[in-house]
């Protein structure tokens, strides 16, 4: 079986941004569509939708509709 390196997922549940805190210097905790649990930028919510990179489940970027 052959994985991708980039999927595009659901983001389905992440903490409120906390005041203060920059796009740059930290990360939250999320959980995606497919169950994977990802550290993602403070601009990322509920229902938007990222690539992330399969071989260490990191976030890449937001996904381009």
């Amino acid at each position: 079986i052959e994985v991708p390196q980039k999927i595009t997922v659901e983001i389905t549940e992440t903490e409120p941004v906390v005041k203060g805190q920059t796009a740059s210097s930290s990360y939250k905790p999320a959980m995606t569509s497919n169950g994977l649990r990802v550290m993602v930028p403070p601009h990322i919510d509920v229902g938007t939708r990222i690539v992330i990179n399969t071989e260490d489940d990191s976030y890449v970027q937001r996904a381009r509709e």
